[in-house]
């Protein structure tokens, strides 16, 4: 088995509990908001289904460079919104109707205020600190390398214990790519190795270090692509094709190769 020296994490669903947390910070948020009062909204369940939907969706685009952040933040609540009202039952809604430009200022508001609400939450994946003490004790270095905002992947880790544990963080928004690109992988290793030690030999830190996320085609194929292993974190068990080098469904799987 290798002996990694390297192991660079993505943040969101793999560390940090992403789900998890924006659901919290969600329910907080409509709840603070008047969004039902507002908005017709009664079911912060099925709210928050469609506001998934809708942000997966732009965040796919995002990530093709097909949008810009600004539009992420306020079209996934906008558009949401615009939903639930489209589908409303006749007589459900509010006496008072939103314009259309009412509705696009308390969208922009909403989703400023989501992010403030989202980075307070503290929760992280089961087994998260247990494998990142493993690979400190280990002596292993550690890199976060994410997609995710720079205002608030930072606050994430600051509130959770993840901070403490990590050697640098490589954020797309930072360095100007996004995963799956090998550039913001190299960055992320040279980061942790030494931009010396990569440039001297660049095939023996890729061998020495290994990806772990939950995303494959940004995580795992973007790793595959730079040269490095990579751990599929599993947890729904999807099907994917291009095996990665290893994968678990829990993520203390990984202590298996630290």
């Amino acid at each position: 088995m290798k002996n990694y020296k390297y192991f660079l994490f993505d943040l969101d669903r793999t560390l940090w509990d992403f789900d998890k947390n924006a659901k919290t910070a969600l329910f907080k948020l409509v709840d603070s908001q008047r969004i039902g009062e507002l908005f017709g909204v009664m079911d912060k369940e099925e709210f928050f289904q469609k506001y998934e939907v809708i942000n997966q969706g732009l965040w796919r685009q995002y990530e093709k460079g097909e949008i810009q952040k600004e539009e992420l933040r306020c079209n996934r609540f906008l558009f949401t919104l615009q939903q639930i009202r489209d589908e409303a039952p006749a007589g459900s809604l509010p006496a008072h109707s939103y314009s259309q430009e009412q509705m696009l200022s308390f969208a922009r508001a909403f989703g400023e205020k989501y992010l403030e609400f989202m980075a307070m939450e503290s929760s992280v994946v089961p087994g998260a600190e247990e494998v990142l003490k493993a690979v400190k004790a280990k002596g292993g270095k550690v890199a976060i390398i994410s997609n995710g905002f720079k205002s608030v992947q930072y606050r994430k880790m600051n509130t959770t214990c993840i901070h403490k544990y990590v050697d640098a963080v490589v954020l797309s928004e930072e360095v100007g790519v996004m995963k799956p690109s090998h550039i913001i992988f190299r960055k992320a290793l040279e980061a942790i190795c030494g931009e010396e030690y990569y440039k001297q030999a660049p095939s023996r830190a890729r061998n020495e270090a290994i990806m772990v996320g939950d995303d494959f085609p940004n995580d795992i194929e973007g790793a595959q692509i730079f040269g490095i292993d990579q751990f599929y974190y599993n947890p729904y068990r999807r099907e994917c094709d291009g095996g990665p080098t290893y994968e678990g469904h829990n993520l203390t799987d990984l202590l298996k190769y630290i």
